[in-house]
């Protein structure tokens, strides 16, 4: 049963992720349109100015909508903060089972080399540098409402979190993509292939029934004539023929799947490749302006909103 596009947007809005997700694509558009003067004038402020001719108050200037834009993107910022305030739980525990699940599984075959399981292994950093960077943002949360006379930290302490905090997510974005990296290779390189079919057994299996269709007109055997064994022959070509078909398209279906498997691998270790300029900047690793950090704030955004909007899909598609 088809998915309505509605019902679905309806479950990505009210799920938590999706919310998130929608909040970070405003906040990246806000800090687009902030670091870009030039968007504002030629988007912005003609919709704010549309029906100037009832404000009391005159035009809308640049100079009254790059404040209110600072604001708003400091004020979805602090909404986001609210959804991962308790997540570093959620990743320490990740880790803590991708640990456990790493030293009880069982040795890699001779077959694979040594660098197949590093992923497992940056995995478990990844989790573990991301809920340290969650627990630290979390204990700053007091200082980012900024209520005066509500504070945990000095401000010196409260900005060398924040610091820290930043280089524990850059320090997870690339464990992130290498680990995504090593998944795809994985995937081409040692996903097990179906058996398709000897095409060439099939011809023998005509050649043998050609010649049986001859042997079979000029003597009889002794337990069946020609006819019989020509059309046991034939028989036995069509179930060869059906098992080659089904093989086929038992291909078919592994294609599609190593390809969606990459097609997610590749997203995600690109959103991750991408984040890493959001951190970056921040710790001072990486030089890109605010306008930069926005572009690549929306892109990952829409990139790891995807697959959050797809599992919406599901969960309709189940509860029809």
């Amino acid at each position: 049963m088809a998915v309505s596009t509605f019902d679905q947007f309806v479950r990505f809005t009210t799920d938590a992720v999706g919310l998130e997700r929608t909040l970070r694509l405003f906040q990246a558009i806000i800090q687009i349109l902030f670091a870009y003067p030039l968007l504002q004038d030629l988007v912005l402020l003609p919709l704010l100015n549309y029906n100037h001719a009832s404000n009391a108050k005159g035009l809308v200037t640049l100079a009254t909508t790059q404040p209110v834009l600072f604001a708003l993107r400091q004020r979805l910022g602090l909404v986001r903060r609210t959804f991962r305030l308790f997540r570093f739980l959620d990743s320490f525990r990740a880790a803590q089972q991708l640990y456990s699940s790493a030293l009880l599984a069982p040795s890699s075959s001779l077959q694979e080399p040594s660098w197949v399981r590093i992923e497992v292994w940056l995995d478990v950093l990844s989790r573990t540098f991301n809920g340290m960077y969650l627990l630290l943002e979390t204990s700053t949360m007091a200082e980012a409402l900024q209520i005066e006379g509500l504070a945990v930290w000095t401000p010196e302490w409260a900005h060398t979190l924040t610091i820290e905090a930043q280089r524990f997510w850059l320090l997870a974005l690339v464990c992130a993509v290498f680990s995504g990296l090593l998944k795809m290779l994985k995937v081409m390189a040692y996903t097990p292939v179906p058996e398709v079919g000897d095409v060439f057994s099939e011809e023998k299996v005509k050649t043998d029934t050609a010649a049986a269709t001859v042997e079979g007109g000029s003597c009889v055997t002794q337990e069946k004539n020609g006819e019989d064994a020509v059309f046991d022959m034939v028989k036995e070509q069509e179930r060869l023929r059906r098992i080659v078909q089904k093989r086929k398209a038992g291909r078919v279906l592994w294609r599609r799947a190593v390809r969606a498997q990459i097609k997610g691998l590749g997203r995600s270790a690109a959103a991750s490749a991408l984040d890493i300029v959001l951190p970056g900047t921040v710790v001072g690793w990486v030089r890109a302006d605010p306008g930069v950090v926005g572009i690549a704030m929306f892109v990952t955004t829409i990139l790891t909103g995807i697959d959050a909007w797809e599992r919406c899909g599901l969960e309709v598609m189940k509860g029809q």
